[in-house]
């Protein structure tokens, strides 16, 4: 009997149903296969878009809520000087500073020479940009000098850029309204849509993310 059978498998009787199974398995396997690697780049692709829309619509959310507080605090173009200081660490103090100095007027000059939306006397600092973004960028050094100077103290630092290397009593009571305005505008930019929520504490949670007051 066994050898009966080897002869008809060898006579071809069998091998073309064998061959044929084997077929229809390999394309099986194949569309599988097809199947998980579109399944596969589907799941890469949204993690891609996750990871690349969502911060930047959460960075969208909070730069739309800076505007609104310049505005209320009577910055005449609140969307250039939330522009200028867009990409800063220190944007929320940079902003509250400018509404103090100059409500955030690039071309507003002082009783002493002061000059720009920071009131920067070129004296003291040098040149003073004409231009906004240039002014931002001034005064974010000019302060995170007197910071490293200060060691680290906030209020002390924001004093002596108003009031020089020994300021007098009027010019800490101008830090603390600074630092004040700049804990209200923080409030403000933490109060983002629910979908973004998430989003933003991922985005701002990294030291290289984070906002200083």
């Amino acid at each position: 009997m066994n050898r009966a059978i080897s002869k008809i498998r060898t006579c071809g009787y069998y091998l073309p149903l064998t061959t044929a199974v084997l077929g229809l398995f390999s394309v099986g396997v194949a569309a599988t296969a097809g199947r998980l690697a579109g399944f596969e780049a589907g799941v890469n692709a949204g993690a891609i878009k996750t990871l690349t829309v969502k911060p930047s619509g959460v960075i969208d959310v909070i730069h739309e809520q800076r505007v609104r507080f310049a505005a209320d605090h009577g910055v005449s173009n609140p969307a250039a000087l939330v522009a200028a200081v867009r990409h800063s660490p220190m944007a929320n103090l940079l902003i509250s500073v400018a509404i103090e100095e100059s409500r955030g007027d690039p071309v507003a000059v002082g009783s002493s020479g002061e000059q720009g939306a920071w009131q920067v006397k070129a004296s003291d600092w040098g040149s003073v940009p004409h231009d906004i973004h240039g002014q931002a960028g001034q005064a974010e050094r000019i302060i995170r000098a007197l910071l490293i100077d200060s060691k680290g103290n906030k209020k002390k630092a924001l004093a002596r850029y108003n009031g020089g290397t020994t300021p007098p009593g009027r010019s800490y009571r101008y830090a603390e309204r600074i630092l004040k305005r700049a804990g209200h505008l923080q409030v403000a930019v933490n109060y983002l849509p629910s979908k973004g929520n998430k989003s933003r504490e991922s985005l701002l949670g990294s030291p290289d993310n984070s906002r200083m007051l």
